[in-house]
């Protein structure tokens, strides 16, 4: 569950098609919080990490899929654009 609150504004580093599309976006979270599976909501769209790291500086990745991107404006997506980012309630 969310709140609409956002804790921090991220940026796309790279996307990649893949059928799906997947996006790596940096941001200030702290990599070693960011656990693969956690929810994230980027741009209001609540996304699943699928990888995460800190070199050069903190990450994660997500797998966006064709109905979310039909229904989205997530594939207008590419390197250096900001995106609004949230973590889920506890």
């Amino acid at each position: 569950m969310f709140t609409g609150i956002i804790t921090d504004k991220g940026q796309v580093l790279a996307v990649e098609r893949r059928g799906d599309l997947r996006a790596r976006i940096a941001t200030a979270y702290p990599a070693a919080s960011i656990e693969i599976g956690a929810s994230i909501a980027c741009d209001g769209v609540c996304l699943t990490v699928v990888a995460a790291g800190s070199t050069p500086q903190s990450w994660f990745e997500v797998d966006i899929s064709t109905e979310t991107l039909s229904k989205t404006n997530l594939g207008r997506w590419a390197p250096g654009r900001a995106v609004n980012l949230e973590r889920p309630l506890k």
